[in-house]
């Protein structure tokens, strides 16, 4: 008896379980024939701090132009595919199916391939089997209706602090998009957060206690990120000019300093807020390389927030790829005269390597300071400038015409994507100072405007310093 009991409990368990994941699946369908043999790749944000991608599924167009694909998901997601010119992009609900309708394909020009910091077109991807009452086509629908009433009163909210003009407008928006969708009604929510703070004169009562104390924190919504980051925008600032800390800084001394203000009592939203902190910080230079990275390690570690930690772990990865002491990453790439060079090739010297755009305004100011920085140092130090145009010739003509001043070492970054990202260039001009033996010691180095002559002349004594004692051993 108990032997059929136990059998029975084990049976409805495996049939419980197996509809509970068709439910929580996904099934992506449709035709494209232009797209034949095509592999598609559709990704989303692990987070929204960085914008790190993860690879979501992939759908296999075959010689007919068809595709179908089916995969598990725990909650509604933003997902998009890179797809030529386009960037395509669809919210994805589990336990629904999906017939989409893939973009025009438009191939990326060759300039578009070279320009490393080329942004997509972002359009929504068509759903065929879904009506107007639909996720997608509300959120599309909201944020066109959206984005009018912000361009048309945003002024007038900023400049008149106008309370009952911002209410009246979220009130019209209300009326026209009312919410039966949890995720719908979520991201509503945060787009009017940045109608509020326009027209607020106190941020934290009128949009923070409002939009956010009492929100859980919404991993998976762009909406949410968006205004976050609008509305935190230099708070690392703020934080450390009213945060003294008398011990060595810590994460959970960071975390508990936020949680002491009743607006930030929710665990997910203080610890979402300390990672933006410590990420802020590390970029306005607040916290060091070293101390950005202990903390997110240590937030990784003990965080009581699973996305949370997952975020702090590729934080501190991304971060750690350029961290000072390690090799710095190795890359072949051709000067202006074809020949190829790697960075081994500058070894012996050290070498302030920095990723410049000939027709950008603060580059050209930089390469005016570089010339100095030349003359003064070239017994010690290589300058290796990057080029990263999306036009080879045009640069190359500017390199020609400025070839008496600008003598010193002109690489082209060859559509190598993995270069741009290993040395996180995501804005130009940016420098960092290797030493001769491979290893970065400046992460980011000062741009020849700001005292650079002087960091290098002390870390330039403190290698030799440290070469005279290993030689003395």
């Amino acid at each position: 008896m108990y032997r059929k009991l136990l059998f029975s409990f084990i049976a409805l368990t495996l049939v419980t379980s197996a509809i509970n994941a068709q439910n929580r699946s996904v099934r992506i369908y449709g035709s494209a024939p232009e797209y034949k043999d095509y592999a598609i790749v559709f990704r989303h944000f692990q987070n929204f701090i960085n914008h790190q991608q993860e690879e979501l599924f992939t759908i296999e167009v075959d010689d007919n132009g068809a595709f179908e694909f089916s995969f598990p998901l725990e909650e509604t997601t933003y997902a998009f595919a890179d797809i030529g010119r386009f960037r395509g992009f669809i919210y994805l609900t589990p336990g629904q199916e999906y017939h989409i309708k893939l973009p025009p394909f438009k191939p990326l020009s060759q300039s578009q391939k070279l320009n490393p910091f080329f942004k997509h077109e972002q359009v929504v991807i068509g759903i065929l089997n879904e009506d107007s009452n639909g996720l997608n086509a509300k959120i599309r629908d909201f944020d066109q209706a959206f984005n009018r009433k912000l361009n048309k009163y945003a002024v007038k909210l900023l400049t008149t602090k106008n309370k009952s003009l911002a209410q009246g407008v979220i009130d019209s928006l209300e009326t026209d998009f009312p919410s039966d969708n949890d995720f719908f009604r979520e991201h509503k929510h945060f787009r009017y957060a940045r109608l509020a703070m326009l027209a607020s004169r106190n941020k934290e009562q009128d949009v923070i206690k409002k939009y956010f104390s009492d929100k859980p924190v919404q991993f998976n919504m762009p909406a949410y990120w968006t205004t976050f980051k609008e509305v935190f925008n230099g708070y690392c600032h703020t934080f450390f000019s009213e945060h003294h800390f008398q011990r060595a800084l810590s994460y959970r001394s960071v975390r508990d300093s936020i949680r002491s203000r009743d607006l930030f009592h929710r665990p997910d939203f203080s610890e979402a807020l300390a990672l933006w902190i410590i990420y802020e910080g590390y970029h306005e230079k607040i916290l060091s390389q070293k101390v950005a990275l202990h903390l997110l390690k240590q937030c990784a570690d003990n965080s009581g927030q699973k996305r949370i930690s997952k975020t702090a772990a590729a934080l501190h990865d991304r971060i750690g790829i350029l961290m000072e002491g390690k090799d710095a990453p190795g890359f072949t790439l051709p000067d202006f005269s074809g020949q190829e060079k790697t960075l081994k090739d500058f070894e012996g010297k050290f070498v302030y390597l920095n990723f410049l755009h000939t027709e950008n305004y603060a580059c050209r100011k930089d390469m005016k300071l570089l010339e100095k920085i030349q003359e003064d140092f070239r017994q010690d130090l290589h300058i290796v400038t990057v080029v990263v145009n999306e036009d080879f010739d045009q640069a190359k003509r500017f390199l020609e015409a400025n070839k008496n001043t600008l003598n010193w070492h002109f690489l082209y970054f060859a559509m190598q994507g993995n270069l741009i990202n290993n040395y996180n260039v995501q804005a130009v001009p940016l420098y960092y100072l290797i030493d001769p033996h491979g290893k970065l010691v400046m992460v980011p180095a000062p741009a020849p405007g700001e005292n650079f002559q002087d960091a290098f002349i002390d870390q330039f004594k403190k290698f030799r310093r440290e070469l005279l004692r290993k030689n003395s051993q």
